[in-house]
């Protein structure tokens, strides 16, 4: 398994954010603008974490944390949170029927990010 966290987010602005708040707060993060070059990453180094959009611009980001999750191991696969602007009642149930384990809904607190991400993968790795 990889030390890293995988965010696949195609808005570069969204994307620069997360990636300084994860830094900031001492994970080790790789980032990818398009589904299926994350995916790729994902199968090749296994994530502590995937956290993606789900309206990616070349695959329904539903769809692929469904795919991700049964290629990773259903019971083993990193935990998966969807980040969307759209986080009614009825995204949350689909992010759940489409193997997620949690979402978070843009735009989100520092605080908010780091705390559902230790929640599932607890501290940083440090290097040793």
């Amino acid at each position: 398994m990889g030390k890293h966290i995988l965010v696949i987010e195609d808005n570069q602005a969204n994307a620069d954010m997360i990636l300084h708040i994860l830094r900031t707060a001492g994970f080790e993060v790789r980032h990818f603008a398009n589904g299926l070059e994350g995916a790729k990453d994902a199968r090749k180094d296994h994530p502590r974490l995937i956290l993606m959009d789900f309206n990616l611009p070349d695959v329904d980001g539903r769809t692929l944390a469904l795919v991700l999750k049964q290629q990773l191991g259903d019971l083993t696969a990193p935990p998966i949170i969807a980040c969307t602007a759209r986080a009614g009642e009825h995204e949350v149930k689909m992010a759940a029927k489409f193997g997620c384990s949690a979402m978070i809904r843009k735009p989100f607190s520092t605080e908010e990010l780091v705390d559902l991400v230790k929640r599932y993968i607890g501290e940083p790795i440090r290097p040793e």
